[in-house]
C-alpha cells in the first residue's frame, strides 16, 4: 500500500467532495444511537448513510415530478391555444 496513514484519507479528496461527505455524515449522525449499538459500527453507519441518501433522492424525485407536472400543464395549455388559433384561422 502506497499510503500507510489511513486516518488522513479525506485529505486526498477535493474540497467540494470533502464538503459533500461532511454533509452526508451530518445527516447520518441522527442515526447515531442505532449504529453505535451495532456489532459492526462502521458498516451500520454506512447503511445509515445510504438511508439518508435514499431519503434525499426521494425528495428530489418528488420535486422533479412536481416540476414535470407543472411543465406538462403549461405545454398542454400552449398546445390547446395553438390548436384554437389554427382552428380560428381555418374558419376565417
Amino acid at each position: 500500500m502506497l499510503f500507510k496513514n489511513e486516518k488522513n484519507w479525506k485529505a486526498f479528496l477535493s474540497l467540494s467532495d470533502e464538503a459533500a461527505l461532511d454533509k452526508v455524515l451530518e445527516r447520518t449522525a441522527i442515526h447515531r444511537p442505532a449504529y453505535k449499538n451495532a456489532e459492526d459500527v462502521k458498516t451500520a453507519q454506512l447503511w445509515c448513510a445510504l438511508i439518508e441518501m435514499m431519503k434525499y433522492q426521494e425528495r428530489l424525485n418528488k420535486r422533479l415530478a412536481r416540476i414535470e407536472k407543472l411543465l406538462d400543464g403549461l405545454f398542454e395549455k400552449e398546445r390547446q391555444e395553438k390548436q384554437k388559433l389554427i382552428d380560428s384561422l381555418r374558419k376565417f
